[in-house]
């Protein structure tokens, strides 16, 4: 059985925030896949004729690149859990300095991530309104 120590009262909040961090990349990771398949297998078509094709486009490319950004901070933000763990398992010596540097680090990434999954969302949103509009006008 490992010998579990007590995490200083600094790494035990940078522990709280990466595991919160991974709830939010969850979270995000759901809407995402929901996101794309409401672009691809709902309105595309609609979209397609009645909305902006370019823009449509390019919010298909950002949510691909959305996707790929959040799988990649998932990884960072394991790697510091994995790190914590270790450090309360008493497997490697605390590192402050480290472990405070990747914190700053992954609250800059999370951050950046929220705000461009908000800009994505509200961009492709704003094409379904359009679209929705248009059908509304046309059936009215």
């Amino acid at each position: 059985m490992k010998n579990v120590t007590e995490m200083s009262d600094i790494s035990n909040g940078y522990y709280v925030s990466a595991k919160r961090w991974l709830s939010d990349l969850e979270f995000f990771k759901i809407e995402t896949a929901f996101l794309i398949h409401l672009k691809r297998d709902y309105f595309f078509t609609r979209l397609a004729d009645l909305g902006d094709p370019e823009k449509l486009e390019t919010i298909g490319n950002k949510l691909v690149l959305l996707v790929d950004d959040i799988h990649q901070t998932v990884v960072q933000v394991h790697a510091q859990l994995k790190q914590l763990e270790l450090v309360a398992e008493n497997d490697i010596v605390e590192n402050i300095k480290n472990l405070g540097e990747t914190n700053t680090i992954l609250e800059s990434l999370m951050t950046n991530l929220t705000n461009e999954y908000r800009e994505v969302k509200k961009q492709l949103f704003l094409c379904i309104e359009v679209v929705v509009r248009e059908t509304e006008f046309l059936a009215g």
